[in-house]
Protein backbone atom coordinates (compact mmCIF):
# COMPACT_ATOMS: atom_id res chain seq x y z
CA UNK A 1 0.00 0.00 0.00
CA UNK A 2 2.72 2.45 0.88
CA UNK A 3 4.72 1.81 -2.68
CA UNK A 4 1.08 2.55 -4.18
CA UNK A 5 0.50 6.16 -2.39
CA UNK A 6 4.29 6.90 -3.15
CA UNK A 7 4.38 5.90 -6.89
CA UNK A 8 0.87 7.96 -6.64
CA UNK A 9 2.45 11.25 -5.63
CA UNK A 10 5.36 10.60 -7.94
CA UNK A 11 3.41 10.66 -10.36
CA UNK A 12 1.46 13.91 -9.48
CA UNK A 13 4.44 15.67 -8.95
CA UNK A 14 6.18 14.61 -12.34
CA UNK A 15 2.73 15.99 -13.49
CA UNK A 16 2.87 19.55 -12.35
CA UNK A 17 6.61 19.77 -13.22
CA UNK A 18 5.94 19.52 -17.00
CA UNK A 19 2.33 21.33 -16.47
CA UNK A 20 5.09 24.19 -14.88
CA UNK A 21 7.73 23.99 -17.54
CA UNK A 22 5.38 23.90 -20.90
CA UNK A 23 3.53 27.30 -19.31
CA UNK A 24 6.88 28.94 -19.39
CA UNK A 25 7.02 28.44 -23.55
CA UNK A 26 6.04 31.36 -25.30
CA UNK A 27 3.35 31.51 -27.51
CA UNK A 28 1.56 33.62 -30.45
CA UNK A 29 -2.32 33.17 -31.00
CA UNK A 30 -4.84 34.27 -33.36
CA UNK A 31 -3.93 35.37 -36.68
CA UNK A 32 -1.88 38.38 -38.03
CA UNK A 33 -1.07 39.76 -41.50
CA UNK A 34 1.14 41.83 -43.45
CA UNK A 35 0.59 43.68 -46.83
CA UNK A 36 3.30 44.21 -49.15
CA UNK A 37 1.30 45.34 -52.12
CA UNK A 38 2.01 42.73 -54.29
CA UNK A 39 2.57 39.91 -52.12
CA UNK A 40 0.47 39.80 -48.57
CA UNK A 41 1.03 37.10 -45.69
CA UNK A 42 -1.00 35.58 -43.21
CA UNK A 43 -0.04 33.58 -40.05
CA UNK A 44 -2.23 31.50 -38.13
CA UNK A 45 -0.91 30.54 -34.59
CA UNK A 46 -2.37 28.60 -32.44
CA UNK A 47 -0.72 26.36 -29.79
CA UNK A 48 3.27 25.75 -31.14
CA UNK A 49 1.17 25.10 -34.66
CA UNK A 50 1.61 28.05 -37.39
CA UNK A 51 -0.08 27.76 -40.59
CA UNK A 52 1.66 30.47 -43.14
CA UNK A 53 -0.62 31.66 -46.28
CA UNK A 54 1.46 33.86 -48.86
CA UNK A 55 -0.42 35.23 -52.27
CA UNK A 56 1.74 36.60 -54.45
CA UNK A 57 -0.12 38.13 -57.65
CA UNK A 58 -2.92 36.33 -56.95
CA UNK A 59 -1.50 32.92 -56.51
CA UNK A 60 -1.64 31.44 -52.85
CA UNK A 61 0.23 28.91 -51.09
CA UNK A 62 0.11 27.65 -47.51
CA UNK A 63 2.89 26.26 -45.36
CA UNK A 64 2.33 24.47 -42.20
CA UNK A 65 4.73 24.13 -39.31
CA UNK A 66 5.67 24.30 -35.89
CA UNK A 67 7.42 27.53 -33.97
CA UNK A 68 9.43 28.02 -31.18
CA UNK A 69 9.77 31.32 -29.27
CA UNK A 70 13.01 31.34 -27.04
CA UNK A 71 15.29 34.19 -25.34
CA UNK A 72 18.24 35.74 -26.76
CA UNK A 73 21.18 36.18 -24.62
CA UNK A 74 20.48 40.04 -25.31
CA UNK A 75 17.28 39.90 -24.01
CA UNK A 76 15.18 39.76 -26.83
CA UNK A 77 13.37 37.00 -29.02
CA UNK A 78 13.79 35.13 -31.61
CA UNK A 79 11.42 32.55 -33.57
CA UNK A 80 12.49 29.04 -35.15
CA UNK A 81 10.12 27.68 -37.63
CA UNK A 82 10.02 23.99 -38.33
CA UNK A 83 8.37 21.63 -41.01
CA UNK A 84 7.65 18.26 -40.65
CA UNK A 85 9.72 16.23 -43.10
CA UNK A 86 8.44 15.81 -46.49
CA UNK A 87 6.39 19.43 -45.44
CA UNK A 88 7.25 22.18 -48.10
CA UNK A 89 9.11 24.76 -46.59
CA UNK A 90 8.67 28.79 -46.90
CA UNK A 91 11.89 29.94 -48.13
CA UNK A 92 11.64 33.15 -46.42
CA UNK A 93 10.73 31.48 -42.56
CA UNK A 94 13.09 28.89 -42.59
CA UNK A 95 15.16 28.53 -39.22
CA UNK A 96 15.66 30.85 -36.87
CA UNK A 97 14.20 34.76 -37.12
CA UNK A 98 14.21 37.85 -35.06
CA UNK A 99 11.29 37.93 -32.76
CA UNK A 100 9.39 41.40 -31.40
CA UNK A 101 6.09 41.96 -30.79
CA UNK A 102 4.10 45.36 -29.53
CA UNK A 103 1.24 47.48 -29.30
CA UNK A 104 0.83 50.93 -31.42
CA UNK A 105 -2.21 52.67 -31.43
CA UNK A 106 -4.27 50.09 -30.08
CA UNK A 107 -3.04 47.59 -33.16
CA UNK A 108 -1.31 44.54 -31.81
CA UNK A 109 1.37 43.27 -33.99
CA UNK A 110 4.26 40.98 -34.36
CA UNK A 111 7.85 41.37 -36.38
CA UNK A 112 9.02 38.12 -37.68
CA UNK A 113 12.69 38.71 -39.21
CA UNK A 114 12.10 42.25 -39.58
CA UNK A 115 8.52 42.07 -40.94
CA UNK A 116 5.61 43.57 -39.50
CA UNK A 117 2.28 41.25 -39.18
CA UNK A 118 -0.64 43.34 -37.79
CA UNK A 119 -3.21 40.87 -35.88
CA UNK A 120 -6.67 40.44 -37.54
Amino acid sequence: MKKIVSMALVCVLLLGCVVALSSCAKTISGTYKADAGIASGTYQFKGNKVTITKEVFGFEKTYNATYEITETEEGGYEITFTYAEGEEADDDLKGTLSFSEGKENDVTYIKIGGVKYVKQ
